[in-house]
């Protein structure tokens, strides 16, 4: 039995992260036959970091949980401000901005830096989860003991700041959730990747009730935060412009998750829901025609899964290299790059249902084979036997 340390931003079970979701199973896991604790912040919430959760010990399905607390809140508008000055700046950055963007971007718990660093002989070796935040960033030169990165990297505006070279190096090993994530590693940091683990993290087999599973829906949907860093200001637009060629008025799109940091179109066949639970997401994908994933920046992306093992084809942004990737490796899925693509795929699936119904076909197999609870526990198995080496 391993002692194992995961440090986190945020930890909660269905959160509406995909980082979040990742490390929630990847700590129930492991804690099924390693002694588990997560490190993280008393945040719920990504957007302010405010503390929601009590600081301290608690115990939630044999993982211990030790949260900090967070000493300064998120002010968004803030930390997009420094971060559009550090990246004029390049590479003569300074340190001390960039680490002003850090704790802006937070969650700044500096406790929980001084907790890893002290206590960090009591475990045997730590995963270290999100390569953007303030709990990994300054936990990684402070750590003796094998550590692995889970990155979730994107090639995305702060991936650029110098400072971020603390979470990329050849001599560490990263755990990747797709081919593509790697690349986009490779390709900005130039060097090749020497030891690590493509590994993602597993979709529930929730298919039950194939009654519900309606090919013949005119219902497209979204699933996670509605925000513009997630591609939902292009996709209303597509969307409304493929309205005015088609003329059709039967087909809807129904977002399931909370609207963060945007105005949306007061559109009769645009829906929004805010949150849902678990069975409600299951029964709404079932009763769907496809799901569409807007988002240009994904490490994994497990909308398109979800979608994928209730048998539903996904309509995705093609700049995603790593959503591209899997509805190539998958034939489970097609992808747009402009409005006249998002047009002409849209129109080729509601078109040829019999495709789009071997298109979710697919997506169910290749799911069931890459990100099942088995072949994801192995995995991990596989990952913690190497690093205590």
């Amino acid at each position: 039995m391993a002692k194992i340390l995961i440090i986190t931003a945020r930890f909660l079970e269905h959160a509406s992260g995909g980082a979040e979701k990742l490390a929630y199973d990847y700590a129930s896991i492991l804690s099924e036959s390693n002694d588990v604790t997560v490190c993280t912040s008393s945040a719920k919430d990504y957007v302010s970091w405010k503390n929601e959760f009590p600081k301290g010990e608690t115990k939630e399905n044999s993982i211990r949980i030790l949260r900090f607390p967070v000493t300064q809140t998120r002010k968004m508008s803030k930390m997009n401000q420094i971060l559009s000055r550090c990246l004029e700046k390049r590479d003569s950055v300074s340190d001390k901005d960039q680490w002003e963007f850090l704790k802006e971007q937070g969650p700044y718990c500096p406790d929980l830096i001084n907790y890893v660093t002290k206590e960090q002989n009591s475990y045997d070796i730590a995963i270290l989860i999100g390569y953007l935040y303030y709990p990994v960033v300054a936990s990684i030169p402070k750590l003796k003991i094998p550590f692995v990165i889970v990155p979730t990297f994107h090639d995305e505006p702060p991936f650029r700041l110098p400072m971020y070279r603390k979470t990329y190096s050849n001599q560490y090993v990263y755990s990747f959730n797709a081919p593509e994530e790697m690349s986009v590693y490779e390709a900005y940091t130039k060097q090749k990747t020497s030891s690590y683990f493509l590994i993602g993290t597993y979709i529930n087999d929730s298919f039950v009730n194939t009654e519900l599973s309606n090919q013949n829906s005119n219902q497209l949907i979204t699933i996670g935060r509605i925000e513009p860093a997630k591609g939902y200001p292009e996709l209303f637009d597509y969307f409304q412009n493929w309205k005015l060629f088609s003329n059709r008025k039967d087909i809807t799109i129904k977002s399931l998750g909370s609207v963060s940091s945007m105005e949306v179109p007061t559109d009769p066949l645009i829906t929004f829901t805010g949150y849902v639970s678990e069975e409600e997401k299951i029964s709404e994908i079932q009763k769907s025609f496809l799901l569409l994933n807007p988002s240009a920046f994904e490490s994994f992306s497990i909308s398109i899964m979800e979608a994928w093992i209730q048998k539903k084809a996904v309509l995705v942004n093609a700049k995603s290299s790593v959503m591209r990737g899997h509805c190539l490796r998958s034939q489970g899925g097609l992808y747009y790059s402009d409005s006249l693509s998002f047009q002409r795929t849209l129109d080729f699936l509601l078109e040829n249902r019999d495709i789009a119904t071997r298109l979710g076909q697919n997506g169910r197999e290749y799911v069931l084979a890459n990100f099942s609870k088995e072949v994801i526990r192995k995995k991990l198995n596989q990952m913690v036997s190497m690093l205590l080496g």
